[in-house]
């Protein structure tokens, strides 16, 4: 599927974790080999990501923060997309404006790959995720009542059958699905405000796959995840929801 013009995405995020390791005492997991390999990472990447920030300040040890991103690397000062490395983690974030699979998010997953293959040598992986984060505006819908959005927008239903002496204000549905080979599905639907304190429907899917995954095979799981993400969304949206991302 080709970019929607008017996509709602708010942000996608590739995650990968690795195993930790005990520290000297034994007692703690740490990622043994971040302190080394944060200087080759961000050397792998200064040509493409030059503009780092560090999240957090330099005396907090990096040994209380694991699968926590602590440096970023965007390609300018807060110009999306940007790469996320911390203990046992790193990310590829995107927003709307720049994302599109085949020319930039993908490429910039190899991207990731290579500097982390640059910093850690060979690497086998333990968690992978791909993650979809999209919001619209409701008013813009017309929405009189978050069940009449639902029905009229969205391929989920859903109904109380009790009296809630009163009308709907907020809500979040989370499912999961296990897909076998692939990982785990999961679908939020939630309601929220936006920064103006309008009304906005947030959805998010994702596909989560925990075991041990090489580069390579990282690669063909991404490919795979999006294929899969990608035609939920469209099932998710009815016809004439869908239409408006035209």
């Amino acid at each position: 599927m080709n970019k929607l013009p008017k996509a709602p995405l708010q942000e996608a995020i590739f995650e990968l974790r690795w195993p930790l390791k005990p520290d000297s005492s034994g007692r703690r997991l740490i990622d043994t080999e971040y302190p080394f390999a944060l200087g080759k990472f961000q050397d792998a990447l200064k040509e493409t990501f030059p503009y780092h920030i560090e999240k957090f300040p330099s005396e907090v040890p990096h040994q209380i923060l694991n699968y926590q991103t602590t440096h970023q690397f965007w390609q300018g000062e807060k110009e999306w997309p940007v790469l996320q490395l911390g203990p046992g983690i790193a990310t590829v974030n995107d927003t709307e404006k720049n994302y599109i699979w085949e020319k930039t998010f993908l490429p910039n997953i190899e991207k990731m790959l290579e500097a982390l293959k640059k910093s850690y040598g060979e690497m086998v992986f333990s968690h992978l995720s791909l993650q979809y984060i999209d919001v619209v505006d409701v008013a813009n819908y017309g929405m009189k009542s978050w069940e009449q959005f639902i029905t009229a927008n969205i391929n989920f239903n859903f109904s109380n059958q009790y009296n809630t002496r009163g009308s709907l204000r907020h809500f979040h549905f989370e499912q999961a699905f296990d897909l076998e080979a692939l990982g785990l599905m999961t679908t939020h639907f939630s309601s929220g405000v936006n920064e103006q304190k309008e009304d906005i429907f947030i959805w998010q899917t994702a596909v989560i796959k925990q075991c041990e995954v090489t580069a390579t095979e990282v690669i063909e799981w991404a490919k795979k995840a999006h294929e899969c993400t990608s035609s939920v969304f469209k099932e998710i949206c009815k016809q004439e929801f869908y239409a408006s991302f035209f």
